[in-house]
């Protein structure tokens, strides 16, 4: 999981491990977490010199190994939508336990399903689309979803944003990756024919269903024991 002044994440390929680890405000410490060893050595490869202490850890989510209550925040970014239920609540679970007592804040960024009154077979419709698309078994929650699955482990949403899917459209991959990056990740691309053909396919789910798929972040703190 990822990291402000002691804490972790999953760090996917390490970008945006990277770009928090070097934030406007350095934290003390940064772990992140991953099972994909490619993905530990480009965040490893990040650390420099500096007020933040990067460290990169192989690992799963869900049990991670580190010490309990050592975290004062946990991200946590498109993971969990492509966990079953049962992994879906193992990795929240984990978040609580990192956290430190009841001060610290976790954050998720994942897709969502909208509205939260969506017809059960029209989500099950889109379930099997992303399936199809993404060679996995992407589950997305409503919005009222989300909060509820963070509440049975433990925690109290205290701030929620959602916005349009722009998942691959040129703009959103500019804006998250840069202009030079997005370029190189185009050109590869363009170089390899079933890698655009997925790319494609998954454009074509994503504005398919862009009336009732979204993104969804969210941010919550432990919720207090009752009195």
């Amino acid at each position: 999981m990822d990291a402000g002044h002691r804490g972790h994440r999953p760090p996917g390929p390490g970008g945006g491990a990277g770009r928090r680890a070097r934030g406007h405000r350095p934290a003390a410490a940064y772990t992140a977490v991953d099972r994909d060893p490619a993905a530990v050595a480009t965040l490893g490869a990040l650390a420099a010199p500096g007020p933040t202490e990067v460290r990169a850890v192989r690992s799963d989510a869900a049990d991670t190994g580190l010490p309990g209550g050592t975290a004062t925040v946990v991200y946590g970014e498109a993971m969990l939508t492509m966990q079953p239920e049962p992994a879906k609540r193992r990795v929240v679970r984990e978040a609580r336990r990192l956290l430190d007592g009841t001060a610290g804040r976790y954050a998720v960024h994942e897709l969502c399903l909208l509205p939260d009154g969506l017809d059960p077979a029209h989500a099950e419709l889109i379930a099997a689309d992303l399936k199809d698309a993404l060679h996995v078994g992407a589950r997305p929650l409503t919005p009222t979803g989300w909060r509820e699955l963070l509440a049975a482990e433990g925690f109290t949403v205290t701030a929620r944003r959602t916005a349009p899917m722009a998942l691959l459209e040129p703009r959103r991959l500019v804006a998250d990756e840069g202009l030079l990056p997005a370029l190189r990740i185009a050109g590869r691309a363009l170089r390899d024919p079933a890698v655009l053909r997925r790319v494609r396919q998954m454009r074509r789910v994503f504005r398919r269903h862009g009336a009732h798929l979204g993104a969804i972040c969210l941010i919550a703190v432990p919720t207090p024991p009752e009195p």
